[in-house]
């Protein structure tokens, strides 16, 4: 359907290659000249060449032919919103005249419209209206057009906008088969820069904050507790010392109660030696399981009351019986 279309445009466009209102001859003259070349190109497929030599033909003498000649080729290279408009524009003319390519053109028009992109812009209520001026392209944008979808050919699109008073701005967009419609937001004429600090020679540069030493932020409290373990240790050594000196004790009594001393404690002197050295025995290991008691708990508290002490910490010491006074089960986690 669209060689046929196309094959008419062509037919009915050579019935009447350019109707001229040029104003001199030699306008006409450049409008032929440039009309035969674009065909000529035409013929050879340098579409996009041709295009430009029928806008200029059209330019110079505009007519219905040369109208309907350049909207085929805009379509050909793919410039879908100019040849739409090119189209529109030869019905027009056509139907002024009343002439049979109007319905042509109309055809290649609509068959044109799905496939237009379009650009809306849109002005912020901030954006002073006064000696405002917007250019789409480099062609004016006039307040009709504001909010409105208009077509545009396929491609990146430049939108200019200034105002007495204010810096021009310049808003991008593109359309395309992926995005067939854009909208442009103006939403101020003012670009507010990036803050940039005064430079100063005579402001000193402040002095830098003084650096905590590392074993005071990574490990608070690592002093106390290691004072803690050390007591612990100490301690648990003590228990450990006073239950050995227990056990002699108890081994000195046994040997003493096994023949020197009879069962009414009538000892001989061998009996008397062992029974004053497991006294002194037991002597000894009282005091070392007292000392070793409370230095082991006061590690304890040493390590418990450190600042931020891990929550897994934990330490248990619970009395137990031993063979010549007593001892001490200690239990802990780390």
């Amino acid at each position: 359907m669209r060689r046929l279309l196309a094959a008419a445009v062509v037919t009915l466009a050579l019935a009447c290659p350019i109707v001229a209102h040029a104003q001199s001859k030699d306008d006409i003259a450049r409008a032929d000249a440039l009309f035969n070349a674009a065909k000529a190109l035409t013929d050879s497929g340098q579409y996009a060449d041709a295009c430009a030599k029928f806008a200029e033909s059209k330019r110079l003498a505009p007519g219905l032919g040369v109208t309907m000649y350049l909207a085929d080729c805009y379509e050909r290279i793919g410039r879908t919103a100019s040849a739409w408009t090119e189209f529109r524009a030869a019905e027009g003319l056509a139907r002024a005249r009343n002439d049979k390519r109007a319905d042509v053109a109309r055809q290649h028009a609509e068959a044109l419209e799905p496939k237009l992109g379009r650009i809306k812009i849109e002005l912020a209520p901030s954006v002073p209206r006064v000696g405002l001026s917007i250019l789409r392209d480099g062609l004016p944008v006039t307040t009709e057009e504001l909010g409105l979808a208009v077509p545009v050919d396929p491609g990146d699109h430049a939108v200019i906008v200034s105002a007495p008073g204010h810096a021009q701005r310049t808003f991008n967009a593109h359309v395309g088969p992926e995005a067939p419609s854009a909208t442009v937001h103006v939403d101020s004429l003012d670009e507010t820069p990036a803050p940039v600090a005064p430079a100063s020679s005579t402001t000193p540069a402040p002095a830098p904050a003084p650096s905590t030493p590392p074993d005071a932020t990574e490990n608070p409290g690592g002093t106390q507790r290691m004072l803690g373990l050390v007591g612990m240790g100490v301690g648990v050594v003590g228990l450990g010392v006073g239950s050995v000196f227990g056990i002699l004790a108890k081994s000195a009594l046994d040997s003493s109660n096994n023949g020197p001393c009879n069962a009414s404690d009538k000892c001989n002197s061998a009996g008397l030696a062992d029974r004053q050295d497991a006294s002194n025995k037991a002597t000894l290991s009282t005091v070392f399981f007292v000392a070793g008691g409370v230095i082991g708990a006061a590690g304890v508290v040493v390590y418990l009351t450190a600042p931020h002490a891990p929550a897994a910490t934990g330490l248990t010491l619970t009395p137990a019986p031993m063979a010549g006074g007593g001892g001490a089960l200690m239990s802990g986690r780390f």
